[in-house]
């Protein structure tokens, strides 16, 4: 692996290419990302389901995350650390903005998609009643409840992202991204990518949750991440390796 110096050095110089990706290419692998997220968020729910234990399902979830790394996706919060690019003024605020806009509006539309085929495939007992009690707890989260666990998740995912790119090999790549995606759902931590397949896919199944109940998570929890990621890992670790660097 490479040195926290060298990884933070590597993201700055890389933003430029990283943020002008074309827009097709930003849609197409925030689709996928979207995708991957929801289909990891499943299998953990399954997992739980049948073994009734939620570390199982903890252990089940960061197959989201691996897919997303090492097949190749766009995920809006691990690219938060786009934010060292700003930081060091290789990429201004329009550019930092259209590829987190872009990454966040097409993992929701992602999400949405595997939410359709799922809400298809006629899964009855034991799978629907905790899906939908995953949805009424993230939804009765107050303001500052979500947004705490949302800086928190935040604060892992990105460190994931951080490891998972040090990672030379697929090996240290696969298991970079692996324990901070494990420690995130196993603390229960909210994570807004996620949160567009677990509230959702409650909704098909609950009247009881409505769009207002949604954005009064999403809200949050999207807010909490930006906090987590670009604001305390990608300033913290650009003001400790970079402040005095001019690259």
């Amino acid at each position: 692996m490479i040195s926290p110096l060298e990884t933070t050095r590597s993201f700055s110089s890389h933003a430029k290419q990283r943020a002008n990706s074309s827009l097709t290419t930003i849609i197409i692998l925030g689709i996928f990302a979207g995708l991957y997220s929801a289909m990891g968020c499943f299998a953990a729910q399954l997992a739980e389901t049948m073994t009734d234990n939620h570390v199982i399902g903890s252990f089940i979830f960061p197959t989201s995350s691996i897919l997303t790394t090492c097949c190749g996706g766009t995920l809006f919060t691990g690219n938060l650390l786009l934010t060292i690019g700003f930081f060091k003024h290789k990429i201004t605020i329009k550019e930092l903005f259209r590829y987190l806009s872009i990454a966040y509006l097409t993992n929701f539309f992602g999400s949405l998609i595997f939410v359709f085929i799922i809400s298809l495939c006629s899964f009855k007992g034991v799978i629907i009643d905790f899906i939908i009690k995953v949805g009424n707890t993230k939804t009765s989260y107050t303001f500052v409840e979500a947004l705490s666990r949302a800086i928190l998740c935040g604060v892992l995912v990105n460190l994931g992202a951080w490891l998972s790119y040090a990672g030379e090999s697929l090996v240290e790549k696969i298991c970079g991204v692996f324990f901070p995606t494990m420690l995130f759902y196993l603390c229960g931590f909210e994570h807004c990518i996620t949160n567009m397949y677990f509230i959702p896919l409650a909704m098909v199944y609950s009247k009881q949750i409505t769009i207002t109940m949604f954005l009064g998570n999403l809200i949050p929890v999207t807010l909490g991440n930006i906090i987590g990621g670009a604001f305390i890992i990608a300033s913290g670790y650009c003001y400790s390796f970079l402040r005095d660097i001019r690259d």
